[in-house]
């Protein structure tokens, strides 16, 4: 957490996913929110769990255009259970069919914001993630 309570923020997106407006519109809007975020682009899981520990963050965003979510969502929250880190919030965000939204929430995944989500609820429950 930084110095001036705020949580600290990874997002990420898979390097073989081209499409990143998106999440650099995020990344932009969490900064100026005045949250500290690294942005990574990432080849595995291990990969975001390995960032995620190395920055000490509260919250992990993931991005996807495509499905990828389906095989990458779940090694990520099984690397963060092995490595004790329960009580980093996951959130995911892109192209995501409403179909698929429980199944991620059963997962682990606290919020998923598509296409069109509002900003201000993102840096809401961001807000709250600043560990005690």
């Amino acid at each position: 957490m930084k110095s001036n309570g705020k949580a600290r923020v990874l997002l990420v997106k898979h390097w073989m996913e081209c499409h990143d407006r998106g999440v650099k519109s995020v990344v932009a809007s969490l900064r100026d929110a005045g949250f500290e975020v690294v942005y990574i682009v990432y080849m595995r899981p291990e990969e975001v769990v390995a960032s995620a520990l190395e920055e000490d963050v509260d919250v992990i965003g993931m991005s996807f255009s495509t499905g990828a979510y389906d095989a990458h969502v779940p090694e990520v929250m099984k690397l963060l259970k092995e490595k004790g880190m329960e009580d980093v919030m996951v959130l995911v965000g892109g192209l995501i069919p409403d179909e698929d939204v429980d199944w991620l929430k059963k997962e682990g995944i606290r919020e998923i914001f598509g296409a069109g989500s509002d900003l201000n609820q993102l840096i809401e429950l961001v807000g709250t993630a600043a560990r005690k």
